[in-house]
């Protein structure tokens, strides 16, 4: 073995020793990449989210990003108002409604590993807890039975008494006494579950109350533009002199067989009290503390929701096509007061409908006793046509359906029943009263029902009366 003097020997064993310093700042450079990269693709999912709730196709987890994101006021671009449009369930609903929660439970996750925030990791912890529980993966899960009277009990508590009796419990579970250990463990989880909810409501709450006012805002800035616009287009008609009145700018007169079924249905009002209305309706909206957003309109001043589908073709048609000599415009509504568990998810509304009944003259033998061609009997129904319009059924698969209901002989429509069309969400169901009298089934005499691309079609005609001595 070579002898080496000491100094020498220390320098070279300082030489193999690695660089402290060099090491430990990579790391943190490596670490401060790791978090920039998380932090980027949190940003990017969050703005997907926004992105596939604008065009109308937001997944469940969409949803929920969007109720964070409003409830903790992150930027959400000032110009995108779309996210404004669509209905934002509250979170528990949405996991509750969930078909596929392994999907949810790992987009979830991915959230909960790239979060910083502190309150926005407790809501994702509180997502996955609901979750783990709807499936079944939570820890000890009790009898269905026995789960669905502990819910019963919570659904309606408030955070502090749940708080309340989580500590009552606990201390009862503590305190050494013979109980049944399973079940109260089991009331305890529960406890934690409906805590979690309620959480989560107070979080939408949050993101509803933002939502209002950031469309409250949208609102006055759009009725200021539209104001500035109705000034320039009064100082434009100051301008403007010498306009004269000439029989060229009288309307033309049309013949009341060829207006469209629509315009058939129009009140006809005067000129004055057409001008008393508009000006009522002005004061309405100068008075009000908030005005409702209308249909946004495209460029060429078509609604944007009016696209060249079946049933905006077959509206079209059927709102076009004049009346037969034997058709009346029919519009016997019935008014429903049901509410639909499924209002907080989707907002109702009325389908569009196109009726028409057919009239005509019963030439029985009493009728051909009685009357002649120059002295007609009364007009009677001999039957209906219904055109109602569901294009945006959640369930397309699923035809809407129709039932008859009659009412009770004291209620004084005793020649009537009620025809009751029902579809599903988003449409409320329509209902009609209509004469009382056996159909014809028969397609060979008019009879026809079928769904096709959204459109209802009920057609039918009545038996014929026959007349007994």
């Amino acid at each position: 073995m070579s002898w080496a003097p000491p100094a020498k020997r220390l320098r070279e064993n300082n030489e193999k020793l690695p660089d402290e310093p060099f090491h430990w700042r990579k790391n943190q450079r490596q670490d401060a990449w790791r978090a920039k990269e998380n932090e980027f693709l949190l940003e990017q999912a969050k703005r997907r989210a926004s992105i596939r709730a604008a065009q109308c196709r937001a997944r469940p987890i969409d949803l929920l990003v969007l109720n964070l994101l409003w409830a903790s006021g992150e930027s959400i671009d000032e110009e995108d108002e779309a996210s404004l449009e669509i209905d934002l369930p509250p979170p528990d609903e949405i996991v509750d409604g969930m078909s596929d929660a392994a999907e949810l439970s790992k987009d979830v996750q991915f959230f909960i590993d790239s979060e910083t925030d502190r309150e926005s990791l407790a809501y994702w912890r509180e997502i996955l807890a609901l979750s783990r529980d709807r499936t079944g993966n939570a820890p000890a899960r009790v009898d269905a039975s026995i789960s669905s009277e502990i819910d019963a009990m919570f659904a309606h508590k408030s955070p502090k008494e749940l708080s309340d009796l989580d500590r009552s419990i606990r201390a009862k579970l503590n305190s050494g006494e013979p109980l049944d250990v399973e079940y109260w463990e089991a009331v305890l989880r529960r406890i934690v579950m409906w805590k979690s909810r309620g959480t989560l409501r107070r979080v939408h709450e949050k993101a509803l109350e933002r939502r209002f006012s950031r469309l409250q805002k949208a609102q006055l800035e759009e009725g200021r533009r539209q104001q500035e616009d109705l000034r320039g287009i009064e100082t434009d008609k100051d301008a403007k002199t010498g306009s004269v009145w000439t029989d060229d700018m009288e309307p033309e007169t049309r013949d009341a067989t060829k207006l469209s079924y629509d315009e058939r249905r129009l009140k006809v009002v005067t000129l004055s009290e057409f001008r008393d209305k508009l000006v009522a309706e002005r004061k309405r909206v100068l008075a009000a503390a908030f005005v409702p957003r209308t249909a946004r309109m495209s460029s060429s001043g078509v609604s944007d929701s009016s696209s060249n589908t079946f049933a905006d073709q077959m509206y079209r048609r059927e709102s076009e096509r004049p009346l037969e000599v034997e058709e009346e415009a029919f519009d016997g509504a019935v008014f429903i007061s049901d509410t639909y568990q499924w209002s907080e998810r989707y907002r109702p509304r009325k389908p569009k409908c196109i009726n028409r009944v057919n009239t005509g003259y019963e030439w029985n033998r009493y009728n051909q006793t009685h009357y002649d061609q120059d002295n007609p009997p009364p007009r009677v129904v001999q039957g209906y046509r219904f055109n109602i319009f569901y294009p945006d059924l959640i369930d397309p698969t699923k035809a809407p359906t129709y039932k008859l209901i009659r009412e009770p002989p004291e209620s004084g429509h005793g020649d009537t029943v009620v025809l009751r069309f029902s579809a599903g969400p988003p449409y409320e169901d329509v209902a009609f009263r209509i004469v009382d009298r056996p159909w014809e089934h028969s397609q060979r005499r008019g009879f026809r029902c079928v769904f096709e691309r959204g459109v209802l079609q009920l057609y039918f005609n009545f038996k014929r009366l026959r007349y007994r001595k």
